[in-house]
């Protein structure tokens, strides 16, 4: 079995190395749980073993997301620069503001729309070959208008396109769009998920499932900076 590191330390050794390769993974939580930072420190893992990285950004402008990674010690901006990172801006058009992104999705309520961009971003940026991370963020942004019905088909096309081309795809979910059970129904698609959570000033993590591995059933606190997640000892789901 191949495995991805994330460059989470601590995180990685419980995954029996990283997370599986190919695969499709789940990082849902609260609001104010670092969803996003701990998705970008997956993500920025893949770009110093030297993979590709693609990002789906639905509710931030791309610059945004750059300064975030910055913040947090993750040079994005080189990455951008050298090639070997491009946005999907799915918002800019949203709120009609021009954009400099590479590729862009006017609709992104439309899943159909968001797909075919994803499909010729991977086309045209990929070399074969290629090892690559896509991150898509938020995914509740896309289901608030999506028909229930077609929620199922649009993470099992991500999941299909990852397992095509060896990929990591990681998707980012606020929880509380959706009701719980079809939550619960969300959580059982992907190879990977991970729910985070805050407590305080702390922030959580769980691994609720991960294909081809032996995990932890411990919650693990997690650093500021999403870079190190430590064991909470004498405490199960």
């Amino acid at each position: 079995m191949e495995r991805a590191r994330t460059g989470i330390k601590g995180l990685d050794e419980a995954l029996e190395g990283g997370l599986p390769r190919p695969s499709s993974v789940l990082v849902a939580g609260s609001i104010g749980s670092k969803k996003n930072t701990f998705a970008q420190r997956i993500l920025y893992e893949g770009l110093l073993e030297g993979e590709k990285g693609i990002y789906v950004t639905v509710d931030l402008f791309p610059e945004d997301i750059v300064e975030n990674m910055e913040k947090y010690g993750m040079s994005a901006r080189r990455f951008i620069e050298e090639g070997r990172l491009v946005f999907i801006d799915c918002f800019s058009p949203r709120v009609g503001v021009e954009s400099s992104a590479r590729y862009l999705v006017e609709n992104p309520f439309d899943l159909d729309e968001v797909l075919r961009e994803i499909v010729v971003a991977k086309r045209e940026f990929l070399e074969p070959g290629d090892r690559y991370r896509l991150v898509i963020s938020h995914l509740s942004t896309l289901f608030f208008s999506a028909s229930k019905e077609l929620i199922p088909g649009f993470i099992g096309r991500l999941h299909a396109e990852a397992r095509r081309s060896r990929g990591i795809h990681v998707m980012v979910y606020s929880e509380g769009v959706l009701n719980k059970h079809y939550e619960c129904f969300l959580k059982s698609l992907p190879d990977v998920v991970f729910e985070l959570s805050r407590r305080g000033s702390s922030r959580y993590l769980r691994i609720l499932r991960c294909i081809k591995t032996s995990y932890p059933l411990t919650p693990f606190r997690l650093s500021h900076d999403m870079s190190a997640a430590t064991p909470v000892e004498g405490e199960e789901r």
